[in-house]
């Protein structure tokens, strides 16, 4: 069968055999500790209900009821920001409202999750694209060894990066410290100067056989990928390094009798991971906001849970003096219906809300976007970021993608070429 050589799959080959070039002329050198920007998402996973969060929406008279909170409440500021006094909000917004820009209104165009997360984190509601994490880390620094860390949700890399998962550090310590006793950190199984023979000869060995002349090219490389994991494996044990003992490591937290969440766990990793050098993009992940019943019951807890998850990481990205070096992508599948369901329940509802931040922002303080008071999306003019009935469009996760990309700086390199967004908008929510 003969395959079809597109102008698409003649560029993929392209810059994959510029990559391999790329790779084997450093292979022996290992990579530097990365020092440029971190990227992060935080999926809350199963559509959060942001008319008790970010885009807040009160009772209307005679009509049914939107949120039970505003029976007898009514929507706070935090600087520009209005929030539903809901959960932990109010700790959270104000002291944050600085470093956030929230996008409201943006249109998922769907009430089934699968398309929900995938829509909302490749930027387009059919599968292929990647992640805007692993476009990041692909682009960024894609020979250190932990570039692309995914905790879960939607991790689509298009073949460009792997992802690593880091759920069970102390798994991770038996690998990088293969001369330590699991039951006993502070043992000894070899003697280090033995350890250091071994992997000389090793080395020695990996060399002679990379020189032969008669080894295919697929050989090649694979000893070339073998030989750089090897040499990653340094960068590694100055990641095991900072991990703290295991009584310091975050456990999971009880939300309720059924619920729990390792959230904290993950940004702690995440965060040591980032400290080390040895990755610059992460996947958080909070799942449980499929609320069909008990909403207010279940949703609380969760939203509570995930403010002060936000606070956590930032604290400790700020304990270890990179805080100042990330920025965080904060979303979910859609939102929730404006109204309760027979069980006390809230169903999908397409329109949600997507959150931006860092630290000392100078976009943050503002909301981008507008629904009326039955969340539903209103039309934005792309130059004012206004609404605008008449010249506006909806906004719809491409326009996030393609902001946020071109925010970060790689809108223009030759990977993104394979995942263009034609005829789209260009939203500059990050304009000052």
């Amino acid at each position: 069968m003969k395959m079809k050589f597109t102008r698409r799959r003649s560029l993929k080959l392209s810059l994959l055999g510029a990559s391999l070039s790329q790779a084997s002329a450093k292979v022996f050198a290992a990579p530097e500790d990365y020092t440029g920007r971190f990227f992060v998402t935080l999926q809350a996973e199963g559509a959060w209900d942001v008319s008790s969060f970010c885009d807040p929406k009160t009772n209307q008279a005679g009509e049914k009821i939107i949120n039970n909170w505003a029976r007898d409440g009514e929507v706070e500021t935090a600087g520009n920001i209005p929030y539903a006094p809901f959960g932990n909000n109010a700790s959270f917004f104000q002291k944050y409202y600085r470093d956030l820009l929230i996008i409201n209104g943006v249109d998922a165009q769907t009430n089934s999750h699968s398309t929900g997360v995938l829509h909302n984190w490749s930027g387009r509601n059919s599968a292929g694209y990647p992640s805007l994490s692993a476009l990041f880390a692909a682009i960024n620094a894609p020979d250190i060894p932990l570039a692309y860390l995914n905790f879960g949700g939607y991790a689509e890399t298009a073949r460009m990066i792997r992802y690593t998962r880091l759920d069970e550090p102390s798994s991770l310590l038996n690998v990088l410290r293969p001369n330590e006793a699991p039951w006993d950190r502070n043992s000894r199984m070899r003697v280090p100067s033995l350890l250091e023979k071994v992997q000389m000869k090793q080395r020695e060995r990996l060399q002679r056989l990379r020189a032969q002349e008669n080894i295919l090219p697929r050989q090649r490389f694979a000893m070339d990928a073998y030989h750089l994991a090897r040499e990653n494996s340094k960068g590694l044990a100055d990641f095991a390094n900072v991990i703290p003992p295991e009584n310091e490591l975050q456990g999971r937290t009880m939300l309720s009798q059924q619920t729990s969440s390792n959230l904290l766990g993950q940004m702690q990793i995440a965060t040591l991971a980032f400290k080390a050098g040895v990755a610059c993009s992460a996947d958080f992940h909070l799942d449980g906001f499929d609320t069909h019943a008990s909403h207010d019951e279940q949703h609380e807890p969760l939203l509570a849970h995930l403010v002060d998850a936000i606070d956590y990481f930032w604290t400790y990205a700020e304990t270890h003096n990179i805080a100042d070096r990330i920025t965080l992508l904060i979303g979910s599948d859609f939102s929730r219906t404006p109204f309760y369901n027979n069980g006390n329940g809230k169903d999908h509802w397409p329109i949600g809300s997507v959150m931006v931040m860092e630290k000392n922002a100078a976009w943050g303080n503002r909301v981008v976007g507008k629904t009326d008071g039955w969340q539903n999306a209103m039309k934005i003019n792309p130059s004012s970021l206004m609404r605008d009935d008449s010249n506006g469009t909806i906004l719809y996760p491409k326009h996030i993608h393609k902001a946020v990309r071109r925010y970060l700086g790689i809108d223009q390199h030759a990977l993104i070429t394979l995942f263009p967004f034609n005829n789209v908008e260009d939203f500059n929510f990050f304009a000052v």
